[in-house]
This record gives C-alpha cells, structure tokens and sequence, in this order.
C-alpha cells in the first residue's frame, strides 16, 4: 500500500527536511501537532522505509528518502 501524504505527514516530512534527526518530542513542538498525530505519521513512515531510528531509546528518527520526490 503507497504512503498517503496529507497535510500533517506533510508537517513533519518538512521538519526533518529544514532541521535533520529529530525526536518525536521535537516533532510535537515544531509542528503544533498532537503526540498521538505525530507518532501515527512517523509509524507511517517508518513502515514504508522512508525514516529510521538512529537512537530508539530516545526516539531519535532520521529521514531517508522524501517521499516526495517519487
């Protein structure tokens, strides 16, 4: 099934474009988004491959590849 890109995964795509490796808590403050949003997008994300963790007991993710650009 192909990642869905709505508005939110789009906020926190930018984030980790503009900023780099962030934590999930970094991602709720940057992007005004609820945890429980934030962490549904990242799981998104992670499933299709497109983030990693780099640090999972800190919940350090860092992007791959922008979906985006396909």
């Amino acid at each position: 099934m192909p990642l869905r890109i709505d508005e939110n995964t789009e906020k926190v795509i930018d984030e980790f474009v503009s900023k780099g490796n962030l934590t999930t808590g970094a991602l709720v403050d940057f992007t005004d988004l609820s945890r429980p949003t934030v962490t549904k997008r990242l799981d998104r994300l992670h499933a299709a491959e497109f983030i990693e963790y780099v640090h999972e007991p800190t919940a350090l993710w860092q992007l791959i590849e922008d979906p985006r650009s396909d």
